[in-house]
């Protein structure tokens, strides 16, 4: 079990992001890996649309929690609820799952942004919501401010990531900021240093979606394998429903 700082859930409402090390195990990364390959192979195979590509690369595998039952379990694990339920409550729930993989075939950069999406059930036109669109055949769309501001992220490390191999970059406390100005950015970045999030193998990171983010290319492209859970503790309001819903006691296929 990971040491979770006494002050977790103050560092994260005061910074919107915390690195916690050691939360998994060198044979917890490996079956991770294993696991995940899997995955990845037989929707490379399949020319799967939740295959995340660039050019003929894969980077990456969406609907992760659906696709394979060990991050699903993982998602509901002690080890992540104790980092979650300071955080968010004993009620969170886990709706979406990511992969990430940074090599020198899919050497990617992105510039500021936060994380504004969330994947629903199905497309319902209710207030705060916009910008609906389909994502390897599920709903997505625009959430309200009220909802990011309620989610947490959580993104394990399956391989160290350092200054080499393009790591996450934050600007602290930018996740309270009002709306989704893009105007925003330029004058936070000239008050706040952005921070590079080092991260060991078997470590996370912790952020709220609303936080500004970067990542630039890798110096030295090897694999840079995440997985990206992210949790919510409330139902969406509108009559819009959350696309999945893990949580404890849930068997991997529920």
């Amino acid at each position: 079990m990971p040491t979770v700082p006494d002050d977790l859930a103050d560092r994260i409402d005061r910074d919107g992001f915390a690195v916690v090390p050691g939360v998994l195990d060198d044979a917890e990364v490996d079956a991770l890996i294993a696991a995940v390959g899997r995955a990845e192979f037989e929707a490379t195979r399949l020319a799967d649309p939740a295959s995340l590509r660039r050019g003929k690369s894969v980077y990456g595998l969406r609907d992760l929690l659906g696709r394979v039952p060990e991050v699903r379990i993982l998602a509901a694990s002690p080890e992540i609820r104790g980092l979650v339920e300071p955080v968010l409550g004993p009620g969170a729930f886990a709706v979406r799952g990511l992969w990430f993989d940074k090599t020198a075939g899919a050497n990617w950069n992105l510039p500021w942004h936060r994380d504004l999406t969330v994947a629903a059930r199905a497309r319902v036109d209710a207030p705060g919501f916009s910008c609906w669109t389909a994502k390897a055949g599920i709903p997505h769309a625009l959430a309200p401010p009220e909802v990011l501001d309620a989610m947490l992220t959580i993104r394990l490390h399956l391989d160290p990531a350092g200054p080499d191999n393009g790591p996450l970059r934050v600007l602290p406390g930018s996740h309270r900021l009002d709306g989704r100005d893009p105007g925003e950015v330029a004058p936070w970045r000239a008050r706040v240093r952005p921070v590079e999030c080092a991260v060991d193998r078997g470590g996370a990171v912790l952020m709220r979606p609303m936080l500004l983010h970067a990542s630039n290319s890798a110096r030295s492209p090897r694999h840079r394998r995440v997985v990206h859970l992210e949790f919510a503790s409330a139902p969406l309001p509108g009559g819009v429903e959350w696309y999945d819903e893990v949580r404890p006691g849930h068997g991997p296929g529920l």
